[in-house]
């Protein structure tokens, strides 16, 4: 089965590739710079949660990356969103801190 990936540059971009990762880095053929593109199931929950942000989680207030790790803990890993809690301002666990990392670099 072949999974869409969304450049994160541009969010125009699209690849299709055969196997299921929560994200890949390559360069992106519309807006030319190398990329973290998301996996769509991720992204699409993203989209969700921006248009209807969690009540149980200060949306707002968290950081881009921050959002991309709680997506994909909901949408790939089957995690719930009351799973989270906003604990000052960081949503990190010793769990998901190195997706987290691998978001925010490149």
């Amino acid at each position: 089965m072949s999974r869409i990936y969304r450049c994160l540059g541009c969010l125009e971009h699209t690849v299709s590739r055969g196997f299921d990762t929560s994200h890949l880095s390559v360069t992106c053929q519309s807006c030319g710079s190398f990329e973290r593109f998301v996996n769509e199931a991720v992204f699409e929950q993203f989209r969700a949660f921006e248009e209807s942000p969690p009540a149980s989680l200060e949306w707002s207030k968290l950081e881009r990356e921050e959002k991309l790790l709680i997506s994909e803990e909901v949408a790939r890993r089957g995690r719930s969103i009351e799973d989270f809690s906003v604990d000052g301002r960081s949503t990190e666990t010793a769990e998901t801190a190195e997706t987290a990392e691998s978001y925010s670099s490149h």
